[in-house]
């Protein structure tokens, strides 16, 4: 059966193709999809660890850092912290206004009256000026990929800078960084650990990872439907055939082994095509792509997986075949 299966698919290779290219651009787009979600969790992960800090404190009525806005005094974390301060702002650049997260600390920036900026501001180099919050700076250095709420650039300034255009100048603080726990919770504040403040930030991106997740679920179910609809079709066109081997002794395990290598070998030819396509789609996308190794990895899996379900379908139509068939009209 193994013979014949490979056989058919050399018959009926024109069909095959194009449910492999089909199926090759829905498991691409899935990949995209999985880049995309770890895209979200990559960028925070880069950003908290180039800011630094093991642990963190905000007011105490604050969810976080970076989706909270509850200033407190410089002075009320303590002398083994460093204040800083986190806003939201818009830069225009050649007339299209930019979304950026505003990190201001002792040593983000080498001086009062400079930037450092993520790549991602597209049109903002090194000895550019940024006009940021009703102040001119000069940009001195870039970053790459530390991006915040997906694909928010970061700007780093000093931390007198961003008081200057978060409060006026006052000596306030958003959050406060600790190389290690304090041994006591400062008053009014409280301790956040670097993984409580990624799922902090990430939290208001929930219903989008979920959406993308969705997605990817319906993906697969066209994945299966193209598949399970070309093996169908297949299975219709030769009912004749199933009869004959049903009617020599051939079983319909046998017969549905060859199905299911078809699937097989239609899968793992569309897996090979959307990891090429992948490839080529992420830097189309206007957000960051960042398809992990381990989608690749289990891109084949995923799709054999697939294949062998909707194999299924035309499974169900081989095993009513009858073997008088074979000797029919």
């Amino acid at each position: 059966m193994i013979r014949a299966a490979l056989r058919d698919l050399q018959w009926r290779r024109k069909r095959f193709v194009i449910a492999m290219a089909g199926v090759g651009l829905v498991f691409a787009m899935g990949l995209v999809m999985t880049g995309l979600a770890e895209s979200f969790s990559r960028e925070v992960d880069r950003t908290l660890a180039a800011v630094g800090g093991e642990t963190w404190a905000v007011s105490a009525q604050a969810s976080g850092p970076f989706t909270s806005f509850n200033p407190v005094s410089v002075d009320a974390g303590g002398d083994d912290a460093e204040p800083m301060m986190v806003l939201r702002q818009t830069v225009r650049v050649d007339d299209e206004v930019i979304d950026v997260v505003v990190l201001g600390f002792s040593s983000a920036a080498p001086e009062t009256g400079q930037a450092i900026v993520d790549e991602a501001l597209v049109g903002i180099d090194v000895g550019s000026s940024l006009p940021l919050g009703g102040l001119t700076f000069d940009v001195v250095d870039t970053v790459s990929g530390q991006r915040l709420f997906a694909g928010l650039p970061i700007v780093y300034i000093t931390l007198a800078d961003a008081q200057l255009i978060g409060v006026q100048g006052q000596p306030y603080a958003t959050a406060f960084l600790y190389s290690d726990v304090p041994t006591e919770v400062p008053d009014g504040l409280r301790l956040m650990t670097r993984t409580e403040v990624r799922n902090d930030v990430l939290r208001p991106l929930d219903n989008a990872l979920a959406s993308i997740r969705l997605m990817k679920i319906l993906l697969w179910i066209v994945a299966a439907t193209i598949i399970g609809s070309v093996l169908y079709l297949q299975a219709m066109e030769r009912t004749r055939d199933f009869a004959v081997f049903k009617a020599t002794g051939t079983s319909t395990a046998a017969i549905g082994a060859g199905l299911a290598i078809q699937a097989i070998v239609l899968s793992l030819a569309a897996a090979a095509l959307a990891a090429v396509l992948a490839v080529v789609l992420a830097p189309i996308f206007p957000m960051n792509i960042e398809i992990p190794s381990s989608g690749f990895l289990l891109l084949p899996v995923v799709t054999v997986v697939v294949g062998l379900l909707a194999s299924l379908i035309a499974l169900r139509k081989t095993a009513t075949v009858e073997p008088a068939l074979a000797f029919g009209g």
